[in-house]
């Protein structure tokens, strides 16, 4: 399976919430152990933390060249 089918398969498993369907998580989700399922929240975490500082990265430069003064 390719990321792409994967990312595709995951989000045809979504709520309208966006959390994973019942019968998705015991299917999908069951089959890992509890120390997998924590690897993979670590990495969901960084990726998050990666997103965010990209965001707040884009609007302080988006700022700064409207002439504002960004400091932390």
């Amino acid at each position: 399976m390719t990321p792409r089918k994967a990312v595709q398969y995951i989000r045809e498993n979504q709520n309208n919430n966006k959390t994973f369907k019942s019968l998705f998580s015991s299917q999908y989700l069951g089959k890992f152990s509890s120390q997998e399922l924590g690897g993979m929240i670590t990495s969901i975490n960084k990726e998050m933390a990666k997103r965010e500082q990209k965001t707040i990265q884009e609007k302080i430069d988006f700022l700064e060249q409207s002439g504002y003064s960004v400091t932390r």
